[in-house]
Formats: structure tokens, C-alpha cells, sequence
């Protein structure tokens, strides 16, 4: 009996410092990091708005070659999510939920972790105006329930969150300034684009193989178009419908704008009709071409355009004709709803 009632006094010792333990620890945490971004601050805040964007940036994606990336709902929308399964002991699985955004102020998102634990938190990203650029904070915030609390006596959640926040901020300031400079470079046009007809192969591929996808599939077409008698009206263009950074795929179709319609397997008809259209002319090899799309995105975050697909790049120049790539067209169609 004694034996007992000196384990029963244990236990309740143990209670009450536990008690204490939960009282004294903090219930809530928030870390925050900034840094100063010399680029526009709409130019920054489009890199925030959007899921597709927190790609480039992410600096737990950058740790997890493994991690897959899927955005859901209309990306800069509030419902949208940034949903992510990785390496269960790197970054695990989880979602993130657009909850606000204030254009050009501030986006605020929901955190709900789903392994290797459970856990929820909230965040927001500001961005403001200073002499110097754009000034970036990034925080979350959330609350430890009890017992759980008492954690934060011996850990500290900004010294485990805040060195993360701070490279993710590096990342999004190299981003973003290399952002600026390209845009600079190119002149965004509001054109009349003539409807077209296109004999087309479309298929959804890795990023890594979209050139030997145009080198196979606009020799099949021109060989079609030789068989049933249709004459080239136009560029071998690219059209493309999505491009997935995080998966590293594009749902995409190489074309050629043909005079009449003709039925051959594994060839399909899309028709683009006339209508406004907006182009970038850019000169260049086609591995630097991004530059001249995020110019177009910005011109579009710019003027609260919303993108229809799809996407047209007009290949003007033959490369077999003409060996500087410096020297190389393509025109960039996007189209507004």
C-alpha cells in the first residue's frame, strides 16, 4: 500500500507540473521574415498571388525532388489550393488554401499539414512600397493547444520555421528581379488575330521533351497535308492548352495552319477564330523564350486580363535557314476572356 500511494503522490506531482508546464507555455506562435525585392511591387505580388508561381520560390520544394505539386480551383482565387506530397521525411503531405487576397497587398492562405503529423496554421504574405523596392513579409501564425504547448519550452518555432522563410524569401527576390530585367526587354501589342484552321497532333509531355516532340510530329502533318493535297498557310506554331510547373508536364499540340480541313489518323482539326489577341515579338533561341512569356503574364497581372487558353507561339524563322539564333521569330499569341 505504501508502495502504491508513493506512486499515486508521483503521479500527481507529475499532473501538476504538467499543469504548470501548459500554463506557462506560449499557447500561440508566429514567425515572420522580410526582405526588400528591387522589382515593381505588382510584379512581386504576382509571384504571390498565384499557387503556380510559389513554385519557383518554395523553398521546401527545393529540399524534395521528389515533392509533386498540384494546384486546384481558379489560381489567385480565394478557394484555390497548393496541394503536396513528398518524401515523408523531408516535407510529407499537405495543402495550402488561398483565404484572402487584398490586390497588390497582401494574400492570405490556410496551412493544413497532413503527415508526417497533423498539424493547422495560418499565414499571409504583405507586400508594400519603400525607397529602396518592394518590402516582402512572410508569416504564419497558429496556436498550440495543451499539453502540446508545453513543446515550445524546448523548441522555438521562428529558430525551426524562420531560416526556411528567409531562404524562401531569396529565392522569390531572385525570381523576382531577374523577372524585372527580363520584362524590360519586350513589348506587349493588342493585335487582331486572324482566325485560323490548324491540322494538329496533340499530346501532354515533360517539359524535358517538347523539342523532339515538334522534330516527330510536324513532319507527320506536312506529310499528310502532301498526301490529301492541303497547302501551309501559315508558321509551324506550338499550342498549348496547360503548363504544369509542378508536374513538369504541358498539355500541348504542334501545328500548322492549314487551307482546308482533311481527315488522317493521329491528326486532329483545331480552329482558333478571330478575334483580339495580344503578342510579344521575340527574337531568340527557343530554350530563352520564358522570358518573353513572363513579360506577357505580367502585362496580363498588369491590366487584370484573365488568360484564355490557349497559348500560340508562331515559329517564323527556319532554323535550317538561318544559323544565328539571335535572328530566330516567334510570335507569341495570348488571348483574353
Amino acid at each position: 500500500m505504501k508502495t502504491l500511494k508513493i506512486i499515486g503522490i508521483i503521479i500527481l506531482i507529475l499532473i501538476v507540473i504538467i499543469i504548470i508546464l501548459g500554463l506557462v507555455a506560449p499557447k500561440k506562435y508566429h514567425v515572420e521574415r522580410t526582405t526588400v525585392i528591387k522589382a515593381p511591387k505588382d510584379l512581386v505580388f504576382m509571384n504571390v498571388k498565384y499557387w503556380q508561381k510559389w513554385i519557383a520560390w518554395n523553398p521546401w520544394g527545393k529540399q524534395d525532388s521528389t515533392m509533386k505539386i498540384t494546384v486546384e480551383g481558379t489560381d489567385g482565387e480565394v478557394g484555390s489550393k497548393y496541394i503536396w506530397v513528398g518524401d515523408p521525411k523531408l516535407t510529407g503531405k499537405g495543402e495550402m488554401v488561398n483565404t484572402g487576397v487584398k490586390e497588390n497587398e497582401e494574400m492570405t492562405f490556410h496551412l493544413h499539414f497532413l503527415e508526417p503529423w497533423e498539424s493547422e496554421s495560418d499565414g499571409y504574405i504583405r507586400v508594400a512600397d519603400t525607397d529602396s523596392g518592394t518590402k516582402v513579409s512572410w508569416a504564419f501564425l497558429g496556436k498550440n493547444p495543451f499539453p502540446w504547448n508545453i513543446m515550445m519550452l524546448f523548441m522555438s518555432m521562428d529558430k525551426t520555421i524562420g531560416p526556411d522563410f528567409e531562404k524562401g524569401l531569396a529565392l522569390l527576390k531572385s525570381v523576382c528581379e531577374k523577372q524585372a530585367a527580363a520584362v524590360q526587354k519586350f513589348a506587349v501589342k493588342e493585335v487582331d488575330f486572324p482566325g485560323k484552321t490548324y491540322a494538329i497532333i496533340r499530346k501532354t509531355i515533360s517539359f524535358n521533351n517538347i523539342q523532339k516532340f515538334y522534330a516527330e510530329s510536324f513532319g507527320k502533318i506536312i506529310a499528310a497535308m502532301q498526301k490529301h493535297g492541303a497547302v501551309m498557310t501559315g508558321a509551324p506554331s506550338g499550342i498549348y492548352f496547360s503548363y504544369d510547373e509542378g508536374k513538369g508536364v504541358t498539355d500541348m499540340a504542334a501545328a500548322i495552319p492549314v487551307s482546308r480541313v482533311f481527315e488522317e489518323p493521329g491528326i486532329d482539326t483545331y480552329e482558333i477564330p478571330a478575334g483580339k489577341a495580344y503578342k510579344i515579338n521575340y527574337y531568340g533561341p527557343y530554350e530563352k523564350i520564358g522570358d518573353a512569356h513572363i513579360a506577357m503574364d505580367f502585362y496580363f497581372h498588369q491590366n487584370s486580363l484573365k488568360q484564355q487558353i490557349p497559348v500560340v507561339e508562331e515559329y517564323v524563322t527556319d532554323p535550317g535557314s538561318e544559323a544565328d539564333s539571335s535572328k530566330w521569330l516567334t510570335v507569341i499569341y495570348y488571348f483574353a476572356k
